[in-house]
């Protein structure tokens, strides 16, 4: 769908400009454009190799497990099976410190780890309540310092790219507690429709005789 939208606007505006006699604006755009871009990419590349050095040096140095051990009240009520098994609670963690520093992209591959351990031994296909809810606080989690936001307005020319973050506190802590309590309390529901929907719980059909 994106592509779609984006070639539209493409043949839009070249229309537009060869109809108007704009297509040396058009051109100066396209170029203006691309560099920008790659300046950006560039930018965001550095950011993200770095936080992503930071992540992995915490792991390997074991302070993911020391915040894990740190955020125990939160992931017990939020995983309480991934606690009881202890079963990717580190992973959990890792991707919750990324979330926190606010680099969503290099979170990504940490909260891949964390589903991939969530998911051992159950059946396939199927997302446990302790998977749901973490899915929803990966897009709903807190962000102490918005990185790749603050990235972006630094490079979109901002004299203060720092100035939102306390409407980025206000906001996430909101989410983050309005998200988990409402995937606690919907995990029954979810359990009794899994039930209901699988092959077991369905009666057998009528055995029709032939004779």
């Amino acid at each position: 769908m994106a592509v779609k939208i984006s070639g539209i606007l493409i043949t839009v505006s070249f229309v537009y400009a060869l109809f108007s006699g704009n297509m040396q604006a058009l051109s100066e755009a396209a170029v203006s454009g691309c560099s920008a871009a790659v300046t950006l990419t560039l930018s965001l590349l550095g950011m993200m190799c770095l936080w992503s050095g930071v992540l992995r040096g915490a792991t390997l140095l074991g302070i993911t497990d020391r915040l894990a051990r740190l955020l125990a009240p939160l992931l017990k009520f939020a995983f309480p099976d991934a606690w009881r098994k202890q079963k990717g609670i580190t992973e959990i963690a890792a991707a919750l410190t990324a979330n926190l520093l606010g680099i969503g992209n290099a979170a990504t591959p940490l909260a891949i780890d964390a589903m991939r351990a969530l998911s051992e031994g159950e059946p396939e296909g199927i997302a446990t309540d302790d998977m749901v809810t973490f899915t929803v606080l990966g897009t709903a989690s807190p962000s102490l310092i918005p990185t790749t936001v603050m990235t972006l307005r630094a490079a979109a020319g901002s004299r203060n790219p720092l100035d939102i973050l306390p409407a980025v506190w206000l906001c996430s802590l909101c989410l983050a507690a309005f998200a988990i309590p409402v995937t606690r309390a919907l995990a029954p529901l979810s359990r009794r429709v899994t039930r209901g929907s699988s092959p077991s719980a369905q009666s057998d059909p009528p055995v029709t005789s032939r004779n």
